[in-house]
């Protein structure tokens, strides 16, 4: 059963925080294994860190989102597939060293449950479940 807001439009509902930090750990073990593969998993492990969010095979969400039933959507709920310049943007930061610590801090202290990926990007995450 669909949820609707007030103008009888789906209600996006804001993805539980723990359920982030799982997709992201998931995503995070992911790029790991493929770093085993030199070169060709280097590369690939790096363009999945940055693009996973837009993938149009993954229908806008990377593996660990799709795992958790999370989904990171434009801030009108436009889903990021193959809108890549908000996908980089939100992912690129948690590459800066400590930064996914920042991102953690801001995540489980801002009320809107918006890190800065997504405050930078213009995106948020919703449950789909």
């Amino acid at each position: 059963m669909e949820i609707l807001d007030q103008s009888g439009n789906p209600e996006l509902r804001k993805a539980d925080p723990g359920n982030r930090i799982v997709a992201y750990l998931i995503d995070v073990i992911m790029i790991g294994v493929m770093s085993f593969v030199p070169v060709a998993g280097w590369i690939a492990g790096l363009a999945y860190a940055l693009t996973r969010d837009s993938l149009p095979f993954l229908d806008g969400q990377s593996v660990g989102k799709k795992a958790m039933g999370i989904r990171a959507v434009t801030e009108d709920g436009q889903p990021l597939t193959n809108n890549w310049g908000p996908g980089i943007i939100r992912n690129i930061v948690l590459w800066i060293p400590l930064f996914p610590l920042v991102e953690l801090i801001v995540l489980l202290t801002n009320q809107q449950g918006l890190r800065l990926g997504d405050q930078w990007a213009k995106t948020k995450v919703i449950s789909v479940k």
